[in-house]
């Protein structure tokens, strides 16, 4: 499964634990989906140092005889990354019995694992497949000791060495269970050859893109292509993204927490109201909505069209059909006029969730194996396998290790400092299905942005409810 395809999870994913409500499925699919903080009463199962001998070199008191397993989600990033981090922990303690095991199907292989009192010492929850949220907190181990860890190779301590933001996903009632790897970068992305060769100006604002638009028009070409059958939402991703900058971060937090008249704020209508100008000026490829994202993508690269939203995974998606020389290149998305955040800002958010089980044989271990992995060598040769940043900062050189796209993001993520944001309704509550149905009525023309924001806002109306599902809250 591509990272893309998490996009489609459905409300059925949340009820993989028996007993569990709602829980998280993936916004933005197997690249993996943050975590959040729950208004429920779960509680973790203890911290993660051992009752090895604690010392500067091995701070969380690791036994180095106990055996450890890992259970790796072989999606997008694949596992390559992590068995090399298994090779690194495994030079560190050589009596150790090391396990690196990939697969695809989380919720299918653990369950039984975790009811059967045997779980993992640590596993990348990710994919659609991965296991709800609400089952899982309380079988969790605090992982507040590996973020006041030092840092394998570097100064100071784990925490010291993350992106901005990247703990948030991993808060559940105040305590920080959930490590996330990968750190998605959300971008507009074009050829940068094709832009030198025409003489374009990367458009910043709105108003520039849609002069562009009208140019690009004059040509029998379109700005966007779309999938309809599985990813028109990233064109919601891109709407709210250009509502956060117009009226601040709090924007998202009013949709996250499921309010009345959450897509009746003024920058959203405002968002909503200039992609709905964009679709009527025809400047989106007709027939999107009988397309999977892939397709739409291939007739991006190829040609047909000039911008894509996505995360910072497309390179490595579209590799095979991408032409040489293209030069994919992201920026953050224009900014609406009156904006209230720098251009620079962007939806940036840590993806690729690790959770160390309190019931596995070894958490201190696992533990342990997040700090290898956490490591700047680990970090840098996760970031030049996969051609996407890992959460630790100053490991991508500013070549990208040769990928236009990779090198994109690194200036992003420089430029923006502490200007970004995030969202979670869509993966709290699984919410991606609804809305490519909604958006993909939206881009083909069936309906106009206040109805599409009606949609959305009875879609969220919905989730608040039904007292049956257990509700998030952003922000705390």
């Amino acid at each position: 499964m591509t990272p893309l395809e998490r996009i489609g999870a459905s409300r059925r994913h949340f009820l993989a634990i028996a007993g569990a409500g709602a829980g998280a499925a993936a916004l933005a699919a197997c690249a993996g989906g943050g975590g959040g903080s729950s208004s429920g009463d779960g509680s973790d199962g203890g911290g993660v140092t051992g009752g090895g001998e604690v010392s500067d070199e091995n701070p969380l008191g690791v036994d180095g005889s106990a055996p450890l397993t890992a259970v790796i989600f072989d999606g997008g990033y694949g596992t390559q990354y992590a068995e090399d981090a298994g090779t690194k922990y495994s030079e560190l303690y050589p009596d150790a019995d090391v396990s690196v095991e990939g697969t695809v199907n989380i919720q299918q292989d653990l369950q039984p694992q975790f009811a059967g009192g045997t779980p993992p010492d640590v596993f990348d929850n990710s994919g659609a497949q991965k296991l709800a949220i609400d089952g899982l907190v309380p079988q969790l181990a605090d992982l507040g000791d590996l973020l006041a860890a030092p840092m394998l190779d570097a100064e100071g301590t784990v925490e010291d060495n993350l992106l901005p933001g990247v703990t948030s996903p991993g808060m559940f009632d105040g305590k920080f269970l959930g490590m996330n790897y990968v750190y998605t970068v959300y971008a507009l992305w074009y050829s940068a050859k094709e832009f030198e060769e025409k003489g374009w100006t990367v458009p910043e604002t709105w108003d520039d893109l849609m002069a562009l638009g009208e140019q690009v028009k004059g040509e029998g070409r379109y700005l966007f292509s779309y999938g309809g059958q599985n990813a028109s939402n990233y064109y919601q991703e891109m709407a709210l993204s250009m509502a956060a900058k117009l009226g601040g971060p709090e924007v998202l937090t009013a949709i996250d927490n499921l309010e009345e008249g959450a897509f009746d704020q003024e920058a959203v209508v405002a968002a909503y109201d200039a992609i709905g100008a964009a679709v009527e000026s025809g400047y989106f490829e007709p027939g999107g909505e009988g397309i999977k994202h892939t397709d739409a993508q291939t007739n991006w690269v190829t040609g047909n069209s000039v911008f894509y939203p996505s995360g910072s995974w497309i390179e490595n998606e579209q590799a095979d059909v991408t032409p040489e020389g293209y030069a994919m290149t992201g920026i953050p998305v224009p900014s609406l006029p009156d904006s209230t955040m720098p251009h620079e800002s962007f939806h940036g958010t840590a993806a690729e969730q690790y959770f160390v089980p309190s019931g596995g044989q070894n958490p201190a271990g696992g533990a342990e194996f997040l700090r290898v992995m956490l490591s700047k060598e680990q970090a840098e040769n996760f970031a030049e396998l996969t051609k996407a940043p890992s959460v630790i900062k100053d490991t991508v050189p500013e070549d990208g290790f040769g990928s236009t796209a990779l090198a994109s993001v690194n200036v992003m993520i420089q430029n923006a400092g502490d200007n970004t944001f995030t969202y979670n309704f869509s993966d709290w509550y699984g919410l991606g299905a609804d809305s490519i149905t909604n958006w993909t009525s939206f881009l083909k023309g069936d309906t106009d942005a206040a109805g599409l924001r009606a949609a959305e806002q009875a879609m969220i109306d919905r989730v608040r409810e039904d007292d049956s599902i257990t509700k998030f809250k952003a922000g705390s």
